[in-house]
């Protein structure tokens, strides 16, 4: 590259790079000036501004006046525009889809999320999700500035396509998150369901090394590490769920048989107990009944742990992250089942391991997961973080 290109560029990624500290300092600490940005990044006033007055155009933050505390003029505060500024979040699971608004600093508006059954066609799910999404679009006051699909399966990122879904076959082979963003003309990212629960998790417990395991319908893992997601390439490591562990044991939805997720999931708990007791029950119906003490499921709790316990120690073993969060509802059958499953993945983790990751039950939702993934995707548009300089310490969270 030519001196004279080089000079062109560096300007241009100084500029973004300012953009993304001003958006990640308004993270950290909240409302805040311009000088007070200034200071805090170590950036020139006159860049900060300048950044500044890009990124309100960009639909992110908006600029008020700050609250009188004294005589004089009252000075002008930075935040996001979380009044004029939306993001939608769809996640894209086999019973059902969930859509959830959310802000521009990605917190979910609890009570604009919605719930319906997942079409058994590709073309009739992406219809479903383009009308509600156009429900929440309607208000001229506020912009929608992008939306975030989860997906469960195999995903190619370069391509934004999903390329196998054991447990949603009609998305395979398809472009959920381009399609979506022709008809509704918004940016639109697409991201395994796993990676967003990452996401959301990594938001609620603020650690940046953190992995996360699905065992709900499948069993997907989602590590992060230094506060980026690990492994872009097709699979890898989400799919551990299609490991064997039944030599010739149930069918999978991926095609092959005794694949663990087979039977360490609320499903498998729910198809053991439903073969129990001769008639087809859903994990929310067996926890129900099971709490008014209607039902014995002590001999299916246990054979599903014994294989869940099998999947933490693998994970352990693989990533030894400080916490493994698990996301599915078996947890909450009974208050004692999260000790007695890091027990029992105790017995199997190697002997320096078995005291360093710290099982804790999911606090987020997948669609939650894709709000943050879309408001990652777009303050990444914005510019790269700024890096560091060596003897300095990160912004303050």
């Amino acid at each position: 590259m030519s001196d004279e290109v080089t000079s062109q560029l560096k300007p241009q990624l100084l500029g973004r790079m300012t953009q993304r500290a001003v958006v990640e300092a308004l993270k950290a600490k909240g409302p805040m000036s311009r000088a007070e940005i200034a200071r805090l990044t170590g950036i020139s006033p006159t860049t900060v501004s300048s950044a500044v007055n890009q990124v309100i155009r960009s639909g992110f933050i908006v600029e008020t006046d700050a609250e009188i505390t004294g005589p004089g003029r009252p000075g002008k505060i930075l935040r996001f525009a979380t009044d004029a500024a939306q993001v939608i979040g769809v996640s894209i699971e086999p019973e059902y889809c969930t859509i959830i608004l959310g802000g521009v600093d990605g917190k979910p508006q609890t009570e604009k999320q919605l719930q319906f059954p997942t079409p058994h066609t590709y073309p009739r799910l992406i219809a479903e999700i383009e009308r509600h999404a156009r429900e929440w679009m309607v208000n001229p006051e506020v912009r929608t500035l992008g939306l975030g699909v989860s997906l469960p399966g195999m995903l190619d990122s370069t391509r934004e396509r999903s390329v196998f879904s054991p447990n949603l076959h009609q998305t395979d082979n398809q472009c959920p998150a381009r399609d979506l963003q022709e008809r509704l003309q918004i940016p639109t990212v697409l991201i395994q369901e796993t990676d967003a629960l990452c996401l959301a998790e990594w938001h609620k417990h603020e650690t940046d090394d953190i992995t996360v395991i699905d065992y709900s319908a499948g069993l997907g893992i989602g590590v992060m590490v230094g506060g980026r997601l690990l492994g872009q390439h097709i699979g890898v490591p989400r799919e551990l769920g299609h490991m064997t562990a039944v030599i010739n044991g149930e069918l999978c939805g991926c095609g092959n048989y005794g694949c663990i997720e087979t039977v360490a999931t609320d499903q498998a708990f729910a198809r053991l107990v439903s073969k129990k007791y001769g008639r087809t029950l859903t994990i929310d119906e067996i926890i129900e009944q099971y709490q008014q003490g209607k039902l014995d499921v002590s001999d299916e709790v246990n054979a599903v742990l014994d294989y869940l316990a099998v999947v933490v120690a693998a994970v352990t073993n693989l990533f030894a992250p400080p916490i493994i969060v698990l996301h599915g509802r078996l947890m909450d059958l009974r208050p004692d089942l999260l000790t007695t499953l890091t027990q029992l993945s105790a017995k199997r983790k190697l002997a320096p391991l078995r005291e360093r990751c710290r099982l804790a039950k999911s606090r987020s939702k997948k669609a939650e997961g894709a709000l943050a993934g879309i408001v990652d995707f777009l303050f990444e548009e914005l510019g790269p973080v700024l890096p560091t300089p060596i003897g300095a310490t990160a912004l303050p969270t």
